[in-house]
């Protein structure tokens, strides 16, 4: 078998798209929730079916996380190799991400540890590659941070 050749434009979308996520963990890391407003669609659909929350909006799961501003004290997201499918417009990814987070619970800090896999579909728009669609898969956590 010999490795793929990509196009420059191929090439072009995957560096846009790993951008988009780097954009996104550095936000989520700083609390900067208008910078992370440029990674999703505004009408993206987001599932934390593996963390006990429903399906919602961006709209839901951005308010959702602007009321852990207090909680979340510190936090560091490490992405493992993207798994991306290109189709034109249109990508499916499947990124690894090691989540450690301090959270602040009863007045303790406590830090957490959460490995999980984003499933997201995005979409070139516009404005850029956003992400249409997340699902949340936990692959494993510490026991404080289950």
């Amino acid at each position: 078998m010999t490795d793929r050749r990509y196009t420059l434009e191929e090439m072009q979308d995957r560096f846009a798209i790993i951008d988009l996520y780097d954009r996104q963990l550095a936000a989520a890391e700083a609390f900067d929730l208008e910078r992370y407003d440029t990674t999703f669609a505004i009408d993206a659909r987001v599932d934390l079916s593996d963390f006990g929350r429903t399906e919602s909006s961006y709209r839901e799961y951005r308010a959702w996380l602007a009321s852990l501003e207090g909680t979340m004290v510190a936090a560091q997201r490490i992405i493992g190799g993207l798994r991306l499918d290109l189709d034109g417009d249109h990508a499916k990814a499947r990124v690894p991400v090691a989540c450690h987070v301090e959270m602040r619970v009863d007045g303790e800090r406590v830090l957490t540890h959460t490995g999980i896999f984003y499933n997201d579909a995005l979409e070139r728009r516009e404005v850029g590659w956003r992400i249409v669609e997340r699902v949340e898969e936990r692959a494993w956590s510490s026991p404080s941070g289950s």
